[in-house]
């Protein structure tokens, strides 16, 4: 079993993506339920912190898991174990340039729910205050992990869609190689790698008893 899970979700959804999995399911600032101003990272995980005891099993899903290894770091004691779903340790430069401006492209033309149906492969709702979203995202491209990765000393399981388009199976390999001890998962789907929450909580539980 997962120890007191927390699961996070990635950008542009809500704690609803995880459904009605035991744990505590946080809404990250202008996603969701929650009526946090997004300030930046540092708020935002001090914020979680300080809603959580100690040695927690950490689930996070894409900007999510930027966020979990960023608990990891600076709240060291609130982790025991971290699982990182579709996460890149610099999403920045996950693609060329070329990609990332179109990435933008998409979700200022295209809005919101095509992301989400490209990132979940089915449709989503919940609300998004749209503003703090867009500031999110730009600072989740800026954000540069790398350096920081080698000080991770928790037990990482990093799990990855083969057929991930929204961060490409490669992160998942670079991540693996910063995160010391970490172990690397591949399953055959895409950003959300798996038909929905329960299947995806039964792939962390058998991760999680190293398979």
């Amino acid at each position: 079993m997962l120890k007191r899970p927390l699961f996070i979700h990635g950008w542009a959804f809500s704690s609803k993506v995880f459904g009605k999995l035991p744990g505590i399911k946080v809404d990250l600032p202008s996603h969701g339920a929650s009526r946090e101003r997004y300030s930046g990272f540092g708020n935002m995980v001090k914020g979680i912190a300080l809603r959580l005891s100690s040695g927690h099993d950490v689930v996070g899903w894409s900007l999510g898991g930027s966020v979990a290894l960023l608990l990891a770091l600076q709240f060291p004691s609130r982790v025991n174990r971290l699982f990182l779903i579709g996460t890149s340790p610099f999403f920045g430069r996950a693609w060329q340039p070329e990609n990332i401006r179109a990435f933008r492209l998409m979700v200022r033309r295209k809005g919101i729910t095509a992301f989400r149906q490209l990132a979940l492969g089915r449709e989503f709702e919940d609300e998004l205050e749209e503003k703090g979203a867009m500031k999110m995202l730009e600072d989740y491209i800026a954000l540069d992990l790398r350096d920081r990765l080698p000080m991770i000393r928790k037990k990482v399981f990093i799990i990855h869609g083969e057929k991930d388009r929204v961060v490409p199976p490669k992160e998942a390999i670079r991540l693996y190689t910063l995160v010391k001890g970490s172990k690397l998962i591949f399953l055959p789907g895409g950003h959300f790698p798996a038909e929905d929450e329960r299947s995806l909580f039964a792939t962390l539980l058998k991760v999680g008893g190293d398979l």
